[in-house]
């Protein structure tokens, strides 16, 4: 082998070894570079992974806080119901407490003539009589005073009206609470002058006579008078002055 080739040969020898070594360079930072990227990505792993935690750490917590929230809104909106429910007991038990002295008819109080008239048909409880409209015998829990047609009639005792309403027998009816469990009926009226709730004063006009219902034709125009104790008709003639 001349000089020459020899010379060639170590010149293929050293390039070899030298590509040899830039091959072990790149592949060493390949490596470095690989091992950042992975510990990187286990770095926002573990990242994400907390974040993750905070939020499932939280919302149990804004759950309940909402939670908290919506059951204080509801105990206001009931403590406002119960107030306003308070109020308005407290307004009824008021104004039950200033309309009921107002009437206190007792055992020894009297009553005043309702109409001008004559008593037609008398209170009747123990023992039946005649209706000649009807035209038969029956029991009477009230005086029927007769009067005529437009006559006034005026509150015998001061009273509550209870109730306004038309009866097949006794017409246009009123229904009085005069206290102590006494009512005073007037029935067979017209034009009625006072509504359910009214506090009346003896001797104020409360209605007219009007034309009798087909229950009284015979007996004419007149005034059915009926009072009560404890929901039992009495005799209204025994109170009357």
């Amino acid at each position: 082998m001349n000089t020459a080739e020899k010379n060639q040969e170590q010149t293929t020898e050293q390039s070899a070894e030298e590509q040899a070594r830039i091959e072990e360079a790149n592949a060493a930072r390949k490596a470095v570079k690989d091992t950042e990227e992975s510990e990187k990505s286990t770095e926002e792993a573990e990242v994400n992974g907390a974040t993750l935690e905070n939020e499932i750490e939280e919302d149990p917590a804004s759950l309940v806080k909402e939670s908290t929230e919506e059951e204080t809104d509801k105990e206001d909106t009931l403590d406002e119901e119960e107030i306003e429910d308070a109020g308005s007991s407290n307004v009824e038990a008021s104004l039950e407490n200033t309309i009921s002295p107002t009437v206190n008819f007792t055992d020894n109080d009297t009553l005043t003539w309702p109409v001008a008239g004559n008593v037609i048909l008398d209170y009747s409880m123990d023992s039946s009589i005649y209706f000649p409209t009807l035209k038969q015998y029956k029991y009477n829990p009230a005086l029927v005073i007769g009067a005529e047609v437009g006559s006034q009639v005026l509150s015998a005792a001061k009273g509550i009206v209870e109730t306004v309403e038309i009866d097949d027998e006794t017409g246009t009816t009123i229904t009085m609470d005069i206290g102590n469990d006494y009512e005073l009926i007037y029935g067979q009226l017209k034009e009625v002058a006072v509504s359910e709730g009214d506090v009346v004063e003896t001797g104020s006009l409360i209605g007219y006579i009007s034309e009798p219902t087909k229950y009284y034709c015979e007996e004419g125009s007149n005034l059915f008078f009926e009072m009560k104790k404890n929901g039992e008709p009495v005799d209204p003639f025994l109170y009357l002055e």
